[in-house]
């Protein structure tokens, strides 16, 4: 329906050109509260909001959003950042937050009140929070409760509405240099702010530069670690050096590891012998390079018309280093003129570190621009008519791989020659060093795919007081909204055709209705200063799915000036993304722990009916897994209730709130580990999860696995959040305390109807997170004259691991981080700041599920302490 590649930037340059014939007026007044849409109301939220403001965030030291939001205590689970940027499921290096652990598609993320298109190199789920700098961040609401009726699909968690600095005037300069205390993880933030008003009008732009370095792994964790006999062992990867093979009389080879030594010898292979230490080989802190771009305008046109441009821009830079490239199986004659072995083999797996560590890399580009009309009617009514444009492009690759149909050619006897100028040289894979440049140049290539994303809306808000009642004003909000997205990848040409991945294209598009009001039900009652209610609902007419319809009813009861109680049910939903319902397979290779390694009780029963030895062990720590999507997914339906007090008085502020969220028909891709392990307790129950992987037949190691979304699983997360604040000041001292904890009091998962439900309460995973009970935040803050000291806590709670273990690895203790700022003003316009970061150094846990570096990238600080200068310059 939309052609509107170049409509966004034509209305930019239009409102511009009119500043220049402005004459003096005074703009247009008005807020939105996050949560409503209602405008010009002093409401009081039924539903709970945590708000940080710019100074909360400043104080934090950290150059990134995602950091911050992610310590929160209501943030749980997976979402991507620095420290395991190979791990993200949004692509890799992207940022995101996962609020109540129930992933980031569930979380909705808004900029001044509307969506972010996604971000990534191409078919995202979730917006690359790397959009949004730190220094433009004015303030930033969570909504924690279900908000579907409010601003639509995907708002199952909460929203996270990021409010910029729009209205910024004047100029502010601000500098940062860290590292850790190995002197590596470099943190370089440039970030500057100006802006001023004009006759009609005000403009504000925002330039911000980050530049993160690289953190090793193995300078932190010297190798791979498991636990047997109470003992933390070294373990290896059995992709080798020089490569092993399967000879036909069922003996397990390693060919020869030292380049000084015959290079055709050859032994049983032996983990502990040959296998091959990846930590050497990997990041602990992702290097990436950003630049953000930022510019506001707002343009009176009239005493009752208003005009608002924004324009934001992101380029992301950033790699890692993986592992020495291998590649698929390859059988290979007897009498292959390389093949020392004089036997038919099949070479499995094989290290190539004839060629150096390759460079995974990603360059992304995103664009959002935002233009709205709002004016005021003769009956003081409020209108708002926007259009939202973002784009999303981007390449990721490597430095080089292999390309496996041209590897089996060389190793092909019928079809290869050893002769200097062969079309397809033979190749020499049996052994360290043997490989030729000849063929390394034959076999290798570099791999690049790219994509994006797209996002476009039109929509139309009006709002106002209806009438006046006997208790207060009825207000209302009512609007209409069209939006279309769209998701593409396209892969690697060679790396199609050898079955790693496949190409994603798709879109969707809704049109929507929804009806706000706030009512006033009692006032100056003797039980109650104020009692009012909060409706909405909104009809969703979806282009793939079926209409939707949600709901919100809230509640506030004021009972005098210091208390308040509120309570809030409501309806949710979320429809599939890009990537779940048109995305086809790619192959990856993921965490996933094999049941049938160290099985007890009924999985050892079943693993043994199954074949497979009782003294059966994992060949490495990861299994070659597609993952695609679903065209017969749909949208999951979830109902949410809250309820709770705020108590405010001079000094206190507290607030405590209970939350319950129900999904239904769940959008879910159970993870490997959890397929398995359901398979080997149940293969009747589960029998669609053992028909979902395959076994080498000899040695009995899953060669294959697959998994992709469906509506199946039932879902159910409740807690508390507890929210204590306290402010005051003695002469010229002033200081302020804030406690922000939650309690989680419930989280389960049932895969399909008939399943057992998983209990994930104070549980750590593999690769969900960490569902502990308690997560907790406080931190101290005193001013005195031009000094301002911080002291920050975070604590994570103990938890289980979901696979259980060793004594070591079976829990995992409660971790406390300590980070510390202080800075001295030294006049009103420069002010110096000094911070350290996990000031005691604190060393995640290992647990028996890790994900990487020995424990959980999702949960734990991996690079430990570290230190930054900070310099604030207003002019």
């Amino acid at each position: 329906m939309f052609s509107y590649s170049k409509i966004s930037l034509v209305f930019f340059a239009l409102g511009i050109s009119q500043l220049a014939v402005a004459e003096q007026t005074d703009q247009i007044e008005h807020f939105e509260v996050t949560g409503s849409k209602i405008k010009n109301i002093d409401l009081e939220s039924a539903s709970p909001i945590t708000t940080l403001t710019a100074d909360d965030l400043a104080l934090t030291g950290v150059s990134n959003l995602e950091e911050v939001l992610q310590s929160l205590s209501a943030s749980a689970g997976p979402a991507g950042n620095a420290t395991n940027a190979y791990w993200t499921s949004n692509g890799y290096a992207t940022a995101q937050v996962n609020l109540r652990g129930m992933g980031i598609k569930r979380t909705l993320v808004l900029v001044n009140g509307k969506r972010l298109v996604a971000g990534g190199t191409g078919a995202n789920d979730s917006p690359d929070l790397n959009m949004i700098p730190m220094g433009l961040v004015k303030r930033i609401d969570i909504l924690k409760d279900g908000a579907s009726a409010i601003y639509g699909a995907d708002a199952v968690a909460g929203v996270v509405n990021i409010i910029t600095k729009s209205d910024f005037s004047g100029a502010h300069l601000s500098a940062k240099f860290g590292q850790s205390s190995k002197k590596d993880a470099e943190n370089t933030e440039l970030n500057i702010t100006l802006g001023s008003e004009f006759e009609r009008g005000h403009v504000t732009v925002n330039v911000n530069y980050v530049d993160n370095g690289n953190a090793l792994q193995s300078t932190r964790n010297p190798c791979p670690l498991s636990e047997s006999g109470g003992k933390l062992n070294c373990i290896y990867s059995g992709t080798t050096i020089g490569g092993r093979a399967r000879l036909s009389d069922g003996r397990e080879v390693q060919f020869n590891q030292n380049p000084d030594s015959d290079g055709n010898q050859f032994e049983d292979y032996n983990n502990a012998l040959h296998g091959y230490n990846w930590f050497e080989s990997l990041n602990s802190y992702n290097p990436m390079e950003r630049l953000n771009l930022a510019t506001f305008i707002d343009y009176a046109l009239s005493d009752s018309l208003q005009l608002n441009t924004s324009l934001l821009y992101a380029n992301r830079r950033s790699d890692q280093i993986v592992t020495p490239r291998g590649f698929k199986s390859v059988d290979v004659a007897s009498d292959f003129v390389y093949n020392p072995t004089t036997q038919d083999l099949t070479l499995k797996r094989r290290r190539n570190i004839e060629v150096p560590n390759p460079e995974f890399y990603q360059e992304t580009d995103t664009f959002q621009g935002a233009l709205s009309l709002s004016g005021e009617l003769n009956n003081n009514w409020i209108w708002q008519a926007s259009y939202n444009y973002g784009r999303n492009t981007g390449t990721d690759g490597w430095s080089y791989d292999f390309d496996d149909e041209r590897v089996a050619q060389t190793l092909n006897g019928d079809i290869c020659s050893t002769s200097k100028d062969a079309a397809i040289p033979c190749g020499d894979y049996f052994g360290v060093g043997e490989l030729s440049e000849q063929v390394i140049n034959y076999v290798t290539y570099r791999r690049e795919g790219a994509g994006g994303n797209q996002l476009q809306s039109l929509s139309f808000d009006l709002s106002g007081d209806i009438a006046e009642l006997p208790a207060g004003t009825l207000a209302f909000a009512t609007g209409a909204m069209y939006r279309k997205e769209k998701g593409w990848r396209n892969p690697d040409a060679i790396a199609m055709r050898n079955g790693e991945e496949d190409p994603i294209s798709g879109h969707s598009n809704v049109k929507e209705a929804f009806l706000e009001l706030s009512v006033p039900l009692i006032s100056n009652a003797t039980y109650a200063d104020a009692i009012k209610a909060d409706i909405a609902v909104r009809y969703s007419d979806y282009e793939h799915v079926d209409t939707k319809t949600t709901y919100k009813l809230g509640l506030t009861w004021r009972v005098n000036e210091q208390l308040l109680l509120r309570t809030v049910r409501s309806t949710a939903f979320r429809t599939p993304t890009i990537t779940e319902q048109f995305g086809g397979t790619n192959v990856e290779n993921l965490i996933t722990m094999d049941p049938c390694d160290g099985a007890t009780d009924e999985i050892l029963r079943n693993c043994l009916l199954a074949g497979i030895p009782e003294d059966f062990t994992q060949d490495g720590s990861t299994i070659r897994t597609g993952v695609g999507g679903n065209p017969e997914v749909g949208p999951e339906t979830a109902d949410t209730i809250t309820f709770g007090l705020v108590y405010q008085s001079a000094h206190l502020s507290a607030t405590l709130d209970y939350f319950n969220i129900e999904v239904d028909n769940a959008i879910n891709a159970v993870s490997g580990s959890n397929m398995l392990r359901l398979c080997y307790s149940d293969p009747v129950a589960y029998q669609a999860y053992c028909n979902s992987f395959t076994r080498d037949p000899i040695t009995f190691q899953i060669t294959a696995l697959e998994k992709r979304p469906m509506n199946a699983s039932n879902e159910q997360v409740a807690g508390l959040d507890l929210n204590l604040n306290f402010s005051s000041a003695v002469n010229s001292l002033e200081y302020r305390v804030n406690w922000d904890t939650t309690r989680l009091l419930e989280h389960e998962n049932t895969a399909f109807a008939g399943a057992e439900t998983e209990q994930l309460l104070g549980v750590i995973t593999s690769d969900r997170g960490s569902y502990t009970k308690w997560k907790s935040n406080l931190s101290a803050t005193l001013s005195y004259t031009e000094w301002q000291g911080t002291y920050s806590i975070q604590y994570i709670g103990k938890a289980q691991d979901e696979n259980g273990g060793g004594p070591i690895g079976s829990s995992v203790p409660s971790i406390i981080y300590h980070d510390v700022q202080a800075s001295y003003s030294v006049s009103q316009t420069l002010k110096l700041s000094f911070g350290i970061d996990n000031l005691f150094d604190k060393q995640p846990p290992f647990l028996t599920s890790w994900n990487d570096a020995n424990t959980d990238v999702f949960t734990y600080d991996t690079v430990g302490r570290r230190g930054y200068l900070k310099l604030d310059y207003t002019f």
